[in-house]
């Protein structure tokens, strides 16, 4: 009898299961808290009929695990999806450490004009650092693009969609999360080194960490991704930019990635890109709340997030069947990466939160900023709306979807959105942050115009009730 591919595969899945089983209940046993760590996911796993599963954990900046479960090992490939955008901004900061690009030049002075609308063109144009951080004003990828299985050249896939690759709102104002933006870093990328992105990333990016395998084009022994029931197999997915998703490679070179985060650019005691490099990917600056002083936000590549008080560095994925996800936590030294091959986003969270909360277990948390009597609480009241939208959609931009309000209670901000309500704590002028949060997490701060926004953990929002509306939102241009 001859078993089909995915009946080899679930095979493959249980027999290695049960190997691994075995040495995750010897792993019980033993003091080593990273190995019960390890055991206790895959006994998730097992649970939840995930074929694969990578991991890899740091300590003090160096492995303490690095490991496959099911149908993988250290070695076997994973799509990572949008950990991928991560690699494409560290591609243009070489550029920048190498004195090739400015990061604060506009776009056009590396790539031809066409291949979006600015409507406030020329006096705020689009910049390098606006593509890194996803702050160039630009919405996600349309349907047609986000379905398309045709590996196209980066220069007709730019092309495609331009007319309607239209600014939603100045460059520089706020971060919205877009696909679209890495495959114009693509663009400058291949207009200044002179070669293709797939080859510069692989040459100038994955090879010089010891990503020997590693590539933005397919490679033979990924395990396939499933949907959330572990058996309905996905196709592998030819995406528009490969840029922004289309990385593979095995967990142990994917590893070699967060030592170099860990220790600010070095690697086997050799410095492999400066750690001013690597530190711009944790340091957002090119938005207004990031100028108001945000300080857990989207960096160059990287944002941040808040687990029980301690900050975490990192980015997620997804690609075709596969959910991923990196992070380190700076001041410990620790981090994480994790992948599975089911499309199971709910269980990624799962796996996500058991792991930050032992990385943490034992550490202090960060010390909160210190909060202030405040005294002017009243501007950053009223009726507020999402100033930005991931989709650009009729709904948002007709004044349909859903605001919030902010009041004052006592020294802080409460903002309410449905069935939220959260408090937020002055900490300087314009600066807040929520209860746990050891930095500033939401900012409140005029444009030019003198329009109020609200940035930061909870959003993009601007004030309906104070100041000017801005033109680009429809419930402004309707008053």
């Amino acid at each position: 009898m001859t078993l089909s591919a995915g009946r080899r595969l679930r095979l493959t899945s249980i027999l290695l299961g049960l190997l691994v089983t075995a040495n995750a209940l010897s792993a019980r046993q033993s003091p080593d808290r990273w190995q019960q760590l390890a055991a206790t996911l895959h006994e998730v796993q097992i649970a939840n009929q995930v074929p694969a599963l990578g991991l890899a954990l740091f300590d003090a900046g160096q492995p303490v695990l690095i490991g496959g479960y099911g149908a993988a090992d250290a070695q076997t490939p994973f799509r990572w999806g949008s950990i991928s955008k991560s690699f494409t901004a560290l591609g243009v900061l070489q550029l920048a450490e190498r004195g090739l690009v400015d990061l604060d030049a506009p776009l056009r002075d590396y790539v031809a004009a066409g291949a979006y609308v600015n409507p406030w063109a020329p006096a705020q144009p689009v910049r390098l650092i606006h593509l890194l951080e996803l702050s160039a004003g630009l919405s996600d990828l349309s349907g047609a693009e986000f379905n398309d299985n045709v590996p196209y050249p980066l220069a007709q896939a730019l092309a495609r969609n331009a007319s309607e690759r239209i600014l939603r709102w100045p460059p520089g104002l706020q971060h919205s999360y877009t696909n679209v933006a890495p495959g114009m870093s693509a663009a400058v990328i291949e207009a200044v080194s002179g070669r293709t992105f797939e080859d510069f990333m692989v040459q100038s990016v994955l090879q010089p960490m010891g990503m020997r395998t590693a590539s933005f084009l397919a490679l033979s022994g990924l395990p396939g991704g499933f949907k959330a029931d572990g058996r309905s197999e996905i196709p592998y997915w030819e995406m528009t930019f490969r840029a922004f998703g289309a990385l593979n490679a095995p967990v142990r070179e994917m590893s070699r990635f967060l030592q170099l985060l860990l220790n600010g650019g070095k690697l086997d005691g050799e410095v492999v890109f400066q750690p001013a490099t690597i530190e711009r990917m944790f340091a957002p600056a090119s938005t207004l709340g990031a100028r108001g002083g945000l300080r857990i936000g989207y960096g160059a590549g990287a944002y941040g997030w808040v687990r029980n008080g301690h900050l975490f560095w990192g980015h997620g994925g997804d690609a075709d069947g596969y959910r991923s996800r990196y992070a380190v936590q700076r001041t410990s030294g620790r981090g994480y990466l994790i992948v599975i091959n089911t499309d199971n986003p709910r269980l990624l969270r799962r796996l996500q939160k058991l792991i930050e909360i032992e990385l943490t277990r034992d550490l202090p948390a960060g010390r909160p900023p210190k909060i202030i009597q405040a005294h002017d609480l009243e501007r950053y009241t009223g009726e507020y709306y999402p100033a930005s939208s991931r989709s650009g959609g009729t709904r948002w931009r007709e004044g349909d979807a859903a605001g919030a309000q902010i009041t004052a209670a006592g020294n802080s901000l409460v903002f309410s959105r449905g069935k939220r309500r959260i408090r937020l704590f002055p900490v300087a002028t314009g600066r807040f942050r929520r209860a746990e949060d050891p930095a500033v997490s939401v900012v409140f701060g005029r444009d030019e115009a003198g329009s109020w926004y609200m940035q930061g953990e909870l959003g993009n929002f601007v004030n309906l009730s104070r100041g000017p509306c801005p033109g680009f939102l429809e419930p402004c241009i309707r008053q």
